[in-house]
């Protein structure tokens, strides 16, 4: 079994930043396959477009959605002081897949695919192991693997039965990931006129749910953020002028940083998820937006599976 790093790029909500996974698989299009399963993303249909690069990386393009994903083979990783092991050229299996002839090629008829059913057999171009892999830096690459992983750890939110619950889950899931102070899980009434605090975590949280206060939608950075269906990171919460200070007011809990998702589901916001005061003072990045992004899109279809 060989060691592939599939590149997948964006498409929120899902996936909501380009991702790239290392996996083992018996070739190049099972990693592809087993890439997107651990993402929850649809297959490609049965008809994709590849395409052998110089360097023995191949390129696939769902016709669909017009997405490339890049899968590359490692190199085998041998013992201290042995010779490394050329990677072996094999056969890709016979799915349904439709070759791209090089521009050489593309002019003879002769040379054009036959069939859908077309095997793409190429002779692969030994790969040297990157600094990091596919020229991302070791930080991204962290960053990448911790998404990965976020992922297939949210699979779990589709076994819980229990509202809150499964809020809960996907609010500690954000703070623990993204390693903040405190959090909320927000959801919007019928009528889409106010948010009403259903899970929170922090120092105020047992006082800030005995309160029952409610945010009318438009009002303060996650009144905003439901009303434009935005995600939103304030670094510094004092210099926005959106800030609704009647929470940190009734609860006596200062909040410095705050990062809001929207939970959309049909084009209609049903809740927001808040993170805030990111440990160390930190501002919020892209990882963390993505993260933020991503939970709330699977806590709105959560929902969408509780409430019917």
């Amino acid at each position: 079994m060989a060691r592939y790093e599939v590149f997948v790029p964006a498409a929120p909500p899902r996936v909501p930043m380009d991702l790239t996974l290392r996996l083992d698989a018996d070739h190049w299009l099972g990693a592809l396959k087993s890439g997107l399963k651990r993402l929850g993303e649809v297959q490609p249909t049965s008809n994709v477009l590849c395409d052998i690069q110089p360097d023995g990386s191949i390129h696939v393009t769902d016709p669909d959605s017009g997405r490339v994903f890049r899968i590359v083979e490692l190199p085998a990783i041998t013992p201290a002081g042995a010779r490394p092991a050329v990677p072996a050229v094999a056969p890709a299996p016979a799915p349904r897949v439709a070759a791209t002839p090089p521009p050489s090629a593309a002019a003879t008829p002769a040379a054009r695919p036959s069939s859908h059913a077309e095997r793409v057999v190429a002779t692969r171009t030994p790969i040297s192991t990157p600094a990091h892999p596919i020229g991302r830096m070791a930080a991204v690459v962290k960053d990448e693997d911790a998404l990965a992983d976020l992922f297939h750890e949210a699979a779990e939110m589709g076994r819980i039965t229990d509202r809150k619950a499964g809020l809960g889950f996907a609010l500690d899931t954000a703070m623990r990931i993204i390693g903040c102070e405190a959090g909320t899980v927000f959801t919007a009434d019928l009528g889409r006129k106010d948010l009403s605090f259903e899970v929170v975590r922090g120092p105020s949280a047992d006082r800030l749910m005995a309160l029952g206060m409610k945010i009318p939608i438009g009002v303060g950075i996650v009144g905003f953020c439901a009303q434009e269906d935005v995600c939103l990171a304030v670094s510094d919460v004092e210099k926005d002028s959106r800030f609704y200070r009647a929470v940190s007011e009734a609860t006596g809990y200062q909040t410095r940083s705050l990062l809001c998702a929207p939970m959309s589901r049909h084009g209609q916001v049903v809740g927001c998820l808040e993170v805030v005061n990111k440990q160390g003072g930190k501002p919020f990045d892209q990882k963390d937006l993505a993260v933020l992004s991503y939970l709330a899109a699977q806590s709105a279809a959560f929902l969408g599976r509780i409430d019917g």
